[in-house]
């Protein structure tokens, strides 16, 4: 059993995704395996996988592939369905198939993991034209690692000083999560019921996990990653239009949500059957 199951969601965009991929890679710790929560993609990406599978048995990890139906946005479903089809490894790391993790990446997760913890990590947004020159020799080297700015740094230390001083205050809306770098203890994930399934049509799914994770009483151990386990997002264009409250689940996201949500690794339904 590998210490660590690395969730990686994906959606329609193999050219970000090998890239994304080929940072496993070259992990400096490789402890862990790999699965693909893919969330609808065409057959090319499938097609792919079959390659990079054999590739990355022959480097030292395991990579397994569930997919479902394209009927829209369903990130927590198929991520859900991920977890399940896992091994026991104590602690589930997040990430996103157009971010490209540094060679670090689960060892850092590994080393700070105690029982009950929840990490959080940042994000490099990379240009759209340093997105289109790195080749996937690039990455192999380790190249992409050089990328990182004055500007970078010092926004992760700003994100870094907000998590850590929000949630010691407890403050709403912190820890800040993003989807594409974090993890959690697999109990804790479990203690959860995982992620909301309601949620589905882009956005604040992650938000929520966060929310259920942080009113736990005791509060799950923060880890904050934020300028010591960044990944490298690749850009592609965004929906900036669709404002929070706009967002199909804003109604919902507002209600008092329980802690263990009802629809999630197992339904409400099937816990009072067994």
């Amino acid at each position: 059993m590998a210490s660590a199951c690395v969730i990686v969601s994906a959606y329609n965009n193999l050219t970000l995704f090998r890239k994304a991929l080929r940072g496993y890679l070259r992990q400096s710790c490789l402890d862990f395996n790999l699965i693909i929560a893919d969330d609808g993609s065409k057959p090319d990406l499938e097609e792919w996988l079959q390659q990079f599978t054999s590739e990355s048995k022959t480097v030292g990890f395991e990579t397994k592939h569930v997919r479902h139906e394209d009927l829209g946005f369903r990130k927590t479903i198929i991520i859900n369905e991920a977890v399940r089809l896992s091994d026991d490894s104590p602690l589930l790391i997040f990430a996103d198939g157009d971010c490209i993790p540094p060679g670090h990446f689960v060892a850092k997760h590994l080393e700070v993991h105690e029982a009950f913890s929840f990490h959080v990590g940042g994000v490099y947004r990379l240009s759209k034209e340093v997105s289109e020159q790195i080749s996937e020799e690039d990455i192999n080297a380790g190249n992409y690692e050089n990328l990182v700015t004055a500007k970078h740094r010092k926004d992760s230390r700003r994100r870094w000083l907000k998590s850590h001083w929000g949630t010691l205050f407890r403050l709403k809306n912190r820890p800040k999560i993003f989807g594409g770098n974090f993890a959690m203890d697999r109990q804790l994930y479990e203690h959860l019921n995982g992620y909301d399934e309601r949620f589905t049509g882009w956005g604040l799914e992650d938000s929520d996990l966060r929310d259920r994770a942080m009113r736990l009483r005791p509060r799950p151990i923060v880890k904050n990653l934020y300028g010591s386990n960044d990944v490298f997002h690749l850009w592609h264009p965004e929906n900036d239009s669709i404002k929070r409250r706009h967002l199909p689940t804003w109604d919902y996201y507002q209600q008092r949500r329980p802690v263990r949500c009802e629809m999630g690794l197992t339904s409400a339904e099937l816990e009072m059957e067994s």
